[in-house]
């Protein structure tokens, strides 16, 4: 999709760093991030087994790589502060509770080292007026999205005390999305 290049875009990966992607789902931007970071530290987590499976299968064509995948959860990261230097995350946020999402952006923000960075990409209100079909849809049909509603987080980085590098809006398929890279102070 439009956004996971955004995302990719936007990390720019360098060979030899550590990334964690969460909610990796069946790893499609996760085998793009390995490729990109062959001999780094690549972990990707998902608290679905059956997601987590399928991941595994696709990273099993993807040779001379070094890469983990496991279950976790936002909620409960279990890596150590200043562990990583990129965290990438894609479609979640719009799926959590909303009181959670300071929670979130803290646990973001402890896993990365000084300086490292969060691209992410969610669901977002957008600003054309098909824009408002989509809002209507995930209101009226929630069931239609999987539960995913456009959200705002912007505020809960700040909060955190990112610093806001970039943010890009996407609309594909009519379909309206944000990417947001920001750094750990």
């Amino acid at each position: 999709s439009k956004a996971a290049k955004q995302v990719l875009d936007l990390a720019g990966i360098k060979e030899g760093i550590s990334v964690l992607e969460v909610a990796c789902g069946t790893g499609i931007v996760f085998e793009e991030i390995v490729k990109q970071n062959k001999t780094g530290t690549n972990m990707g987590i998902d608290l679905s087994p059956h997601m987590l499976a399928k991941a595994q299968k696709r990273m099993q064509k993807v040779k001379n790589v070094n890469y983990e995948l496991k279950e976790g959860n936002v909620l409960n990261l279990n890596f150590k502060e200043n562990t990583f230097d990129l965290v990438i995350n894609n479609f979640m946020i719009d799926l959590m509770p909303a009181d959670t999402f300071d929670t979130i952006a803290q646990a973001f923000y402890k896993v990365l080292k000084p300086g490292g960075r969060l691209v992410i990409s969610n669901f977002s209100f957008g600003t054309k007026s098909v824009h408002k079909f989509w809002y209507w849809v995930a209101k009226t049909f929630p069931s239609l999205l999987t539960g995913c509603r456009p959200v705002s987080f912007k505020k809960h980085l700040v909060s955190a005390e990112f610093v806001i590098e970039k943010e890009v809006a996407i609309s594909q398929n009519t379909f309206p999305s944000q990417v947001i890279s920001a750094v750990k102070k």
